[in-house]
């Protein structure tokens, strides 16, 4: 059986973190699969290899944040990684991201272009065509460095970017260096953004992110589980999540004043995710979920799941909505206009006041309520589900393996 490494920022934290798991997880069958990564230490489960080390971790951000450059401050992490590579024999090499200040990318590409391990790069954002920023937003600065910068986007936060130029040029370099890889984006519009870079040079794939449909799926009785979470049974409920809700780019401020907006209705607004975010009469939070069950629960009983991103490559927490029945609305972005039609949801203009207006009409529509949630149901069983997800990978990395053994 083939040995598969992947290599990812977490282990579970993240939506890159649970694409890659599931890989991890459910291909098993099929490949000798293990999992490497450089940050949030989950203890000794089998196949997984923590490499991080903390005081790296800082020297990373300090060198990021203040200098503007980026993979220079896990020497001994990365090292500990390729040690790992080498002893492990590994038949392919699956990078998911490569940012979060845990990797020397530089010096972990170098090593798997002279070790002629195929590659499979599963993309989950703009990072690799940009100087640094995980997404452009659009700013053409960010991916050539000419002209002005106009991306707000704030991960990695910079606040000195002394070493634009030179970040871009060898990040280009170092990826060109690589001969055997295929990457892979989770949507069209991330898939056509990479044909216009320098990475147009690798075969490149999209491979829609999976859901679970057996465990993502309508509830039997909204009423039993809103009971089962002490949340209230004669009102209508909002969902919205992020692994992390003070992040920027999920546009959770949008939703806040949403709320605000909307505050003297029978609505409430429960929030997931990690971030502290006062309470108010329609508003209820919940720490970030690990586990897929109860987040399913929390979808069923809602009447809507709300998102309010500036930046996505995939909406995952959309779609995991939508198996379970659950129509959304949120903001218009070319992305996400892949996954949500006026079948399972509403795509509203990109300011609080639309988005509330738009959360209101829904809700007070039950006739298109129903029908978006079994139209949602069924778009995810026909084109989303995880069996397609699964199935797509293990034909990308057979067809990898193939490659070199030729």
């Amino acid at each position: 059986m083939k040995k598969v490494l992947i290599i990812n920022t977490t282990l579970n934290k993240g939506g890159a973190a649970r694409v890659a798991r599931d890989i991890f997880e459910n291909l098993n069958s099929n490949f000798d699969i293990h999992f490497a990564y450089g940050r949030n230490s989950q203890g000794n489960i089998p196949k997984t290899f923590y490499f991080g080390n903390r005081i790296e971790m800082f020297i990373h951000i300090f060198l990021v944040r203040f200098l503007g450059l980026e993979g220079y401050g896990s020497y001994f992490s990365t090292k500990k990684l390729i040690n790992f590579i080498k002893k492990g024999n590994f038949d392919l090499i699956n990078l998911h991201n490569l940012h979060g200040y845990y990797i020397n990318f530089f010096t972990l590409l170098n090593f798997l272009s002279k070790s002629n391990i195929p590659i499979v790069y599963s993309l989950h954002d703009e990072w690799p065509i940009t100087w640094m920023p995980a997404h452009s937003l659009g700013c053409n600065h960010c991916k050539t460095g000419l002209g002005k910068c106009t991306n707000s986007y704030s991960y990695p936060k910079n606040y000195f970017s002394f070493f634009q130029k030179y970040m871009f040029a060898k990040k280009k370099e170092v990826f060109l260096n690589q001969s055997n890889m295929t990457t892979v984006c989770p949507s069209v519009w991330l898939h056509d953004n990479i044909e216009k870079s320098f990475l147009n040079k690798f075969k490149s794939e999209v491979i829609y992110n999976g859901v679970d449909t057996e465990i993502f799926k309508p509830a039997i009785n909204k009423r039993d589980l809103r009971v089962k979470y002490n949340l209230p049974t004669n009102k209508k409920i909002i969902l919205f999540s992020a692994s992390n809700l003070s992040d920027k780019s999920k546009g959770i401020n949008y939703i806040l004043e949403a709320a605000e907006l909307l505050s003297g209705t029978n609505y409430l607004f429960i929030g997931v995710g990690n971030g502290k975010i006062p309470e108010k009469n329609n508003l209820k939070f919940f720490d970030y979920i690990y586990d897929k069950q109860m987040m399913s629960e929390l979808y069923s009983l809602s009447d809507i799941f709300c998102f309010a991103s500036v930046a996505e490559t995939f909406l995952l927490s959309a779609a995991e909505a939508l198996s379970c029945g659950i129509p959304v609305v949120g903001f218009d972005l070319p992305v996400v206009r892949e996954l949500v039609n006026d079948d399972v949801g509403v795509l509203t203009q990109n300011n609080s006041e639309s988005l509330s207006l738009d959360i209101d009409r829904l809700l007070t529509d039950n006739e298109s309520l129903e029908k978006m949630s079994k139209a949602g149901r069924n778009l995810i069983e026909t084109k989303y589900s995880k069996v397609i997800f699964y199935n797509k990978y293990i034909n990308l990395y057979n067809t990898q393996l193939n490659h070199i053994k030729q």
